[in-house]
């Protein structure tokens, strides 16, 4: 089978990014063909098919003229230089099926119609909740926020909910009208893939189909990760340092407790809250957290499999974060608030433990128990990397995704059929 697989970045930059990577390389383990399609930029893998890219856009407010930034929301809304590009690589390739990662924006869903031309069947994976909600994230003013339910997506501009700006957040709303009003997702993508449960179950809330969005997880191959040996002496946190994270949270659990106190907490990872958390932690004598900055994969390895456990203490519904996978494949416990797809993730008093989002006191007293109990650490973090390897495999993944691929070449066959009767 040729597949063509398109994502508006082609380097590693998130978790996003991670899975259009790992799926890429499951596929073509498994003899399958597969077509890159994205924007150009310096950092991506290399790949024969780069010519056909799309040119790289900036999309900082800030930058360029008026005219430029005008033409930035034009190709947000619409960019005819993606159609194109892509129309002649599938003229050149001629692929069976489609699977879309993200294309807002940068690509954005103008590929859809190329697609719907040379009569491509398309499977789009719901990394983010960009479809149902202007800003991603369902999340804002602090809080999980649900406002644009129904289509009312003026609420993100009344709540300047991308980026706090009012510009941004209008670009992102006639965005959401825009496709809603053309219907270019619904009339072009077969079936969407949604990573967690909590994920297909708020997009068929605000008003997918239910028919077309099936759950397939997100995959790990636990024999690239070693379990790794703790000595009991820190505990870990890794990602975006964001207030949707809960990092601020986990700061001030650890400022209530004595036991956490005594053991340093890494955080690595970098984001737009660091510079108010290093902060909080100068002015409340918080000097057993150490902040690392962003890490590569390779120096981030030895952080993780040295840790006790790790802490996602999100506050924000998460979807089916990598970073949670990966430290399971470590045979690591992970401390997880109870926010969108974590709690299918983490399963609390088996693989770690899970309490209320943003309940400081709850979070004390989980972190306080594995601090207190290392065997027990160690134990959930064994019995993590088993419910990985039965349940997060590539082979599993592979399976589930290939069912999806079939019955959305199914329904070109189907289509065929009707216009030959």
């Amino acid at each position: 089978m040729r597949v063509l697989q398109v994502n508006k970045f082609h380097y590693n930059r998130g978790g996003a990014e991670t899975a259009y990577f790992a799926t890429a390389e499951l596929l073509e383990r498994h003899g399958h063909d597969v077509i890159p399609f994205a924007m150009a930029d310096d950092r991506n893998v290399p790949t024969p098919y780069d010519r056909y890219f799309v040119s790289n856009v900036e999309l900082r407010e800030e930058s360029g003229g008026v005219f430029d930034r005008l033409a930035v929301a034009g190709r947000i809304l619409y960019s005819r230089e993606a159609e194109h590009h892509l129309d002649r690589l599938l003229r050149d390739t001629r692929p069976d099926v489609a699977h879309l990662h993200n294309v807002y924006h940068q690509l954005s869903p103008s590929v859809l119609r190329a697609l719907g031309r040379h009569r491509v069947p398309v499977v789009m994976t719901l990394h983010d909740y960009k479809l149902i909600c202007p800003a991603y994230t369902l999340y804002t003013e602090g809080a999980p926020c649900e406002r644009c339910r129904g289509g009312r997506f003026y609420q993100a501009v009344a709540h300047r909910c991308v980026k706090g700006s009012r510009a941004k957040s209008a670009i992102c709303a006639a965005e959401g009208y825009l496709h809603g009003i053309t219907g270019i997702y619904r009339r072009h993508v077969k079936f969407y893939v949604g990573p967690s449960h909590f994920m297909v179950r708020k997009v068929v809330e605000f008003g997918l189909d239910p028919r077309r969005v099936t759950h397939v997880p997100n995959f790990v191959d636990p024999d690239a990760f070693r379990p790794g040996q703790s000595d009991g002496t820190y505990f870990a946190y890794a990602g975006r340092l964001e207030n949707v994270k809960g990092v601020m949270t986990l700061l001030r659990a650890v400022r209530h407790s004595e036991t956490a106190r005594a053991h340093r907490l890494l955080i690595a990872g970098d984001g737009e809250q660091r510079g108010e958390l290093e902060a909080f932690c100068r002015a409340t004598g918080l000097d057993n957290v150490r902040f690392l900055g962003h890490l590569s994969q390779g120096d981030l390895e030895p952080v993780v499999a040295g840790a006790a456990f790790l802490v996602a203490p999100s506050e924000w519904y998460e979807n089916a974060p990598m970073s949670v996978l990966e430290a399971a494949a470590r045979a690591k416990a992970v401390v997880a608030s109870d926010m969108g797809g974590l709690p299918e993730l983490v399963k609390d008093g088996e693989t770690g433990l899970v309490f209320h989002a943003g309940d400081v006191d709850a979070l004390r007293a989980a972190v306080e128990r594995l601090l207190d109990a290392p065997p027990l650490a160690a134990d959930m973090g064994r019995r993590a990397r088993a419910f990985v390897e039965e349940t997060f495999s590539p082979e599993v993944h592979y399976r589930q995704l290939m069912a999806v691929y079939e019955r959305a070449l199914g329904t070109r066959t189907q289509a065929a059929a009707r216009e030959r009767g």
